[in-house]
């Protein structure tokens, strides 16, 4: 079977696990709602009802971009890492202690500094798991979920302790970036900042890297087959290591953005569940970088909905948990049977 035509059986599965996803969601209101009409019509249409609902889906598939594409690129990699959650604190956090302490730098340079800082944190983080994985073969699902708790508290400490707000009272945050370090809005009055212009653009240097490099090559060859890669003459080590390098920094990017972009100082817990909705996302676009974004993008759709049809009718937002797990549910499953039906044609020498 051609690229091609898998490609298109795996976007028509993915789109019709969508619709039957929804089409069940729609199912529940009708069920559980007084007026399930006005909760439908807020969780389908409220997103694109006005332009700050629009800005507010594109700033929400904003760090979900960046974690699904942290994780595709492992996942390719072979690599099951869980760590996109602990990398996005670490990345979020250097982050926002480069903007407020490094004095006296124009904004041009000032904020340059303050990527590369979080990418550094987030991919040396990163690291740490990928240098176990691959000489101790550890085992990197056990080591990257306990680096998340390090990472998650030790920012939590520090935030709560030594680089807290004394103006912040008794909640845990640093003290507030200055606003021309911020990301701005793209346009007055539409609330999307300029994080999601960045997060495209990543999308499109992740596609090329995966696809039109002799690194990206060796990745997928890594993931597909280790050992056919090995002994093809690819170091598997160095591979694994870079892969998780570049997916740590990637997370760290989610981090940062969402501070700059949406919250203006790093916050104790701000991200609720970021890395790991980034699984997902992953899990939805195949690791295809472009079906990432457009997995970011729904899903985001799905939050900004839910929220909106809780204001709006007697469902609540959980609803969308509901639908996100459905859709979950089924598009794993097609992936079962899409991946059992090639082994099937294989052996038909088809």
């Amino acid at each position: 079977m051609n690229t091609r035509k898998t490609l298109t059986l795996e976007l028509t599965g993915i789109i019709g696990a969508a619709l039957v996803a929804i089409l069940l969601g729609i199912i529940i209101i009708y069920i559980v709602s007084e007026e399930p009409l006005t909760a439908i019509q807020s969780l389908l249409l409220g997103p694109i009802s006005s332009a700050f609902n629009i800005g507010t889906v594109l700033n929400k598939a904003v760090p979900l971009i960046f974690t699904g594409l942290a994780l595709a690129i492992v996942f390719q990699a072979g690599v099951f890492s869980m760590g996109a959650e602990g990398q996005l604190y670490m990345g979020a956090f250097v982050g926002a202690l480069a903007a407020l302490y490094i004095p006296g730098l124009p904004v041009w340079v000032h904020l340059p500094i303050i990527f590369l800082a979080a990418i550094c944190a987030g991919a040396i983080f990163g690291a740490i798991p990928g240098f176990l994985k691959a000489y101790l073969n550890t085992d990197e699902i056990v080591t990257t979920l306990m680096l998340n708790f390090i990472a998650i508290l030790s920012t939590s400490y520090f935030v709560n302790n030594i680089f807290k707000d004394p103006a912040s009272g008794g909640y845990a945050r640093m003290q507030y970036i200055a606003s021309d370090l911020r990301l701005g809005r793209i346009v007055e009055g539409f609330t999307a900042h300029y994080g999601i212009i960045i997060a495209l653009a990543t999308v499109i240097v992740i596609y090329l890297l995966l696809y039109k490099t002799k690194f990206g090559y060796e990745l997928r060859m890594v993931g597909q087959n280790s050992r056919f890669a090995h002994y093809g003459g690819i170091s598997t080590k160095k591979i694994i290591i870079l892969s998780v390098v570049i997916s740590g920094g990637l997370a760290a990017l989610a981090g940062i953005i969402e501070i700059l972009g949406v919250h203006g100082t790093f916050k104790d817990y701000f991200s609720i569940n970021l890395g790991f909705d980034g699984i997902i996302i992953a899990l939805l676009a195949r690791n295809h970088p472009f079906g990432v974004a457009v997995a970011a993008l729904f899903y985001a759709y799905l939050q900004v909905g839910a929220q909106l049809m809780q204001g709006a009718s007697d469902v609540p937002r959980e609803l969308a948990v509901i639908i996100q797990v459905i859709l979950v549910l089924l598009v794993s499953s097609q992936a079962i049977f899409t991946f059992l039906r090639q082994k099937y044609l294989l052996r038909q020498g088809r």
